[in-house]
């Protein structure tokens, strides 16, 4: 997962639509068994503003780790490179986009390998759980809305602190190579 505060704003509407279950006049059961409405399902709908159906003709069956594993495949360790998780049909007889669209789409928020949409599916995240449990909730189920809800605020919380500390380090960094810069220019004109 690469922390970005678009995917943290993701997860906290994703949460506050689950816990109010406003997914529209035929939905709004939250479902872990089906695809579309799924914790992994329900914030990609959310990402792209799409209903259920929209889903379904990109998403066909499997589970979220399957789909991803399916979707993504690794070039090299640095670039990350996507495939439709359908060859045959590689595009939406609908809409015309590519199949491979969800999971760029969700790479470029953050979730940018098929263990993201695992973790997020089965609500396994060992750092996520510790925090939740320290908070008196022992046994996060992953097909309970609430609990999805309360794991989706709290991995939304850990990103907001990551990237607080990240922003720190580099304003600590930048001072260092400034304070390091000035020291070496006041070396130069006394030498």
């Amino acid at each position: 997962m690469h922390p970005t505060p678009e995917l943290a704003n993701l997860l906290r509407r994703t949460a506050d639509r689950i816990q109010l279950q406003r997914w529209g006049f035929w939905d709004r059961e939250y479902r872990w068994q089906d695809s579309t409405r799924c914790n992994c399902g329900l914030l990609v709908r959310e990402a792209l503003g799409w209903d259920a159906e929209q889903l379904s003709l990109r998403i066909h069956r499997g589970t979220w780790r399957s789909i991803a594993q399916t979707a993504y495949r690794t070039a090299t360790a640095a670039a990350l490179t996507l495939r439709d998780p359908l060859q045959q049909e590689p595009r939406c007889g609908v809409t015309g986009l590519r199949l491979g669209y969800v999971f760029e789409k969700m790479a470029e928020l953050g979730l940018d390998c098929p263990e993201d949409f695992a973790t997020l599916e089965e609500l396994s995240d060992p750092v996520i759980l510790a925090r939740l449990a320290a908070k008196g909730l022992e046994q996060v189920q992953r097909n309970h809305a609430l609990h999805v809800a309360l794991y989706m605020r709290e991995l939304a919380d850990w990103i907001d602190e990551q990237l607080q500390a990240q922003a720190q380090l580099s304003r600590l960094t930048q001072t260092l190579h400034r304070s390091e810069t000035v020291a070496v220019s006041a070396r130069v004109h006394l030498s």
